[in-house]
């Protein structure tokens, strides 16, 4: 990794499963060389999940420019934030290919820091192949011949429910409107599922299901009335 990244110009990388990697789990691939303030903000402080670059995996289906975000995505203040404070730290343009496994947790591969940034698009094909080639070479060498079993669904129905119309821009009463329910048990479903996945607000919950698989992106497509 290090040595593709620093042909292709850049000066940092990430491979990595969008997971909390606070703690080392066998079957989690973390290999990155990033800043210590970006790694601290990303990973120490779980902020990962409200990451822009994070988010924009979920929504992309080939590797994509960090300065195309914004139409994959919507970018908000936090957002842009995060992007200049990757820019302050030398991670001013950047190249990641969303990894995606059925029965796994999803995953990147990104170089980032150019020191031509006007060059990144013509090394998009070439990230496209060796993240998908780099990232199923780390999941062989960490897992071996072992297998991952697949999570088994944490949220129950009613909860999910709730979670899946949160991310469609549903407000509490709205959901409560169309589940039966009253606003105060949307409410503590809504509560019960951050507890779950220790979400900060909405956005870090819907994103969280996501990313463990329990919410398909084809569900948070909001239906004509």
């Amino acid at each position: 990794m290090e040595a593709i990244a620093r042909e292709l110009g850049f000066l940092h990388y990430a491979l990595i499963h969008h997971d909390d990697l606070r703690a080392q789990r066998w079957d989690r691939v973390d290999l990155k060389d990033y800043p210590t303030a970006i790694t601290e903000h990303l990973i120490g402080r779980q902020r990962y999940r409200r990451d822009p670059v994070i988010r924009g995996c979920i929504f992309a289906d080939s590797a994509f420019l960090w300065s195309d975000l914004s139409r994959i995505i919507k970018l908000d203040r936090q957002d842009r934030a995060s992007l200049e404070m990757g820019a302050r730290e030398g991670l001013n343009e950047g190249i990641t290919l969303p990894y995606v496994r059925l029965g796994d947790c999803m995953g990147s591969c990104t170089f980032a820091g150019m020191r031509r940034p006007e060059h990144g698009p013509r090394y998009l094909g070439a990230a496209q192949m060796i993240g998908i080639f780099a990232f199923q070479s780390a999941r062989r060498l960490i897992l071996g011949e072992r297998e991952i079993v697949p999570p088994q669904p944490k949220l129950h129905p009613r909860p999910r429910d709730c979670v899946t119309l949160a991310g469609r821009g549903y407000s509490n009463k709205e959901i409560a409107r169309a589940l039966s329910l009253t606003p105060r048990t949307v409410d503590g479903y809504l509560t019960e599922a951050r507890h779950l996945f220790n979400a900060h607000d909405r956005t870090e919950l819907v994103v969280s299901a996501v990313l463990a698989g329990e919410i398909g992106l084809h569900e948070l497509r909001r239906q004509p009335e």
